[in-house]
C-alpha cells in the first residue's frame, strides 16, 4: 500500500510526483505513527481512527488501559505482523508522552517507530 509522505509538521507533502508517496515497510510505519497521533473521533472518514486521548488525561486515568488501547492499534495497522518491544514513558512535569515501538511487518522487516 502507497500513502502520501508526511513532512516535519504530519501534513502531507505535494510539489515532489512520486517521491511524496511511501511505500512497503516505510508505509508501515507512518501508519502506525499516523495512528498514535491521531484522537479517536477526529478524522471524518473514520471515526473510530486513532486512540481516545482526552479521557486518559482527566485526573485519575488507567496507564496499564491506555497502554493496552495504543498496543492494539499498533497490532490492527495493517502490515503490522508483530509488536516485539513497547516503550512508554509519561513525564508529569513537562505533561509529555513518548512511544517507541519495535515491530516486525508483513515483509519480515523490523521497524522503529517513534512518537
Amino acid at each position: 500500500m502507497r500513502v502520501r509522505r508526511l513532512d516535519k509538521n504530519h501534513d502531507w507533502s505535494f510539489g515532489l510526483g512520486r517521491f511524496n508517496y511511501a511505500q512497503d515497510s516505510e508505509s508501515i510505519a507512518q501508519r502506525v505513527k499516523t495512528r498514535l497521533l491521531s484522537f479517536k473521533g477526529d478524522w471524518v472518514h473514520d471515526l473510530e481512527h486513532g486512540i481516545p486521548w482526552l479521557p486518559h488525561f482527566e485526573r485519575s486515568f488507567d496507564l496499564s488501559r491506555l497502554e493496552r488501547e495504543i498496543k492494539l492499534q499498533i497490532l490492527e495497522t495493517e502490515g503490522v505482523k508483530s509488536l516485539d518491544e513497547f516503550t512508554m514513558r509519561l513525564d508529569p512535569d513537562s505533561r509529555q508522552m513518548t512511544v517507541s515501538v519495535y515491530l516486525t511487518d508483513q515483509y519480515d522487516q523490523q521497524l522503529i517507530v517513534k512518537t
